[in-house]
């Protein structure tokens, strides 16, 4: 996608009308989006369940490194020490620098630098007054203050568009948009267009910046006609890192139809951003679109392709055998599953599909899983919507806990059922008479 891009000229502060209208006569909350509970899961009985001894990591809960590097960002903005905090950003940017986790480190720091301002915004949303000696209106002007002292820098550029675009979403919420007030719509869209005009001053390419990139393809449901450039921006952003597959699984579910595209558009651009990575990924770039998509609209099975799916899911692990990718990719297979029979059972057609997942979840569990990282399980178990506000991290965890316990016992149930005790092991799997 070609951007017209123009040297930002910002040397005094100016914002929409409708931000400074709207901040100024702020009374009142926005609505609230309901709370989505995740149903229960089905489980194995406790005494099979008992006899899976698996070892359980629970250090994805405490997210050490993310919150670190956050932490970090946020320290630097309130310490105006915005030189540093740039360099930091510049610098894990152009050096796609990443956490255990697989999250982009300047992504973090950027989240650091304008937190204070989202949450003192978020803040007077939700309880419909601004905090104690807080201002609505005075953190998102400082910060473009800041943008004005440093206007050709585009790590600042990313604060501050990042932060309307927060605040965007703040003021819009996650309701249907015929329920939404016309307050709230103008809210949204003013911020959206505001983080738009700072962006516009920079080029992704030119910078070798994909936290640049990964911006304009946040800015996509800001925009009029959004399905005419979301192929394109994300193919941009794929083409500048495509070592991150969080991309991708991006792409994937922005190409669903109730995002911009159809079902139809999801299979064409799997299978071009699998021929565009192939060299890196193997067929994994197929999987990766598909990742996060099918759990959330299972109606796009009949258009998938399973065994170019499953080349793929193994594809992945052979490039990154680590735990985690192997509980990602086997909660994936799992979840998978389970939808493919409820579609069999509804429609008496997929059997075939159904099976092909079931046997790739079961190797690899046999071959890769030795340890459950719970958070992994519970976010699956939700389609992958790491949005998810209804609930604590640790409740989702102690879901995902028992889903993945339910999922293991799979494979071994008739065994399990006859009282072997199945234990897993870094060497491999044992099995134990009673």
């Amino acid at each position: 996608m070609k951007f017209k891009f123009q040297k930002p000229a910002i040397t005094t502060l100016r914002l929409p009308e409708p931000i400074l209208a709207i901040a100024r006569k702020f009374s009142a909350p926005r609505d609230a989006a309901p709370l989505a509970f995740l149903p229960e899961s089905s489980s194995a009985p406790v005494d099979i369940a008992e006899r899976i001894k698996i070892p359980v990591n629970s250090a994805t809960l405490r997210q050490k490194a993310d919150n670190s590097i956050r932490e970090r960002g946020q320290f630097l903005a309130r310490q105006d020490r915005w030189d540093d905090l740039a360099d930091q950003i510049r610098y894990s940017d152009r050096t796609r620098e990443t956490t255990p986790d697989g999250t982009a480190v300047a992504e973090l720091l950027l989240f650091g630098g304008r937190a204070d301002v989202v949450a003192a915004a978020e803040h007077a949303l939700l309880h419909g007054r601004p905090a104690k000696d807080s201002s609505f209106f005075s953190g998102i002007e400082d910060l473009e203050l800041v943008l004005c002292e440093y206007p050709e820098d585009h790590a600042i550029a990313l604060i501050v568009a990042h932060m309307h675009i927060d605040i965007g979403w703040a003021w819009r919420g996650t309701g249907p948009d015929a329920a939404l007030k016309d307050t709230n719509r103008e809210a949204f869209l003013a911020h959206f267009a505001r983080a738009e005009e700072i962006l516009d001053g920079f080029s992704p390419h030119e910078l070798n910046s994909p936290a640049l990139s990964a911006a304009r393809c946040a800015l996509l449901p800001g925009i009029e006609h959004p399905g005419d450039r979301v192929a394109d921006d994300f193919e941009d952003l794929i083409d500048l890192d495509p070592e991150n597959p969080r991309h991708m699984r991006a792409l994937g579910t922005y190409m669903l139809p109730q995002w911009y595209g159809s079902h139809q558009a999801l299979e064409l651009q799997a299978r071009r951003t699998a021929a565009r990575t192939y060299d890196l990924w193997g067929a994994g770039g197929y999987t990766w679109v598909w990742f996060d998509a099918l759990l959330t609209d299972p109606k796009a099975l009949p258009l998938l392709d399973t065994k170019y799916f499953i080349d793929g899911t193994f594809d992945i692990l052979d490039r990154n055998p680590s735990q985690k990718s192997a509980n990602l990719v086997s909660a994936q297979l799992y979840c998978a599953w389970q939808a493919a029979r409820q579609a069999y059972r509804e429609t008496g057609s997929g059997a075939q599909q159904a099976a092909a997942l079931r046997a790739a979840f079961e190797t690899v569990i046999q071959d890769h899983l030795r340890e459950v990282h719970p958070l992994i399980w519970g976010h699956a178990e939700l389609g992958f919507d790491n949005g998810v506000r209804s609930m604590s991290i640790e409740r989702l965890a102690q879901k995902g806990r028992k889903l993945a316990m339910t999922a293991v016992a799979q494979p071994f149930m008739k065994n399990l059922e006859a009282g072997i005790t199945v234990h897993f092991g870094p060497d491999g799997i044992t099995e134990i008479q009673p």
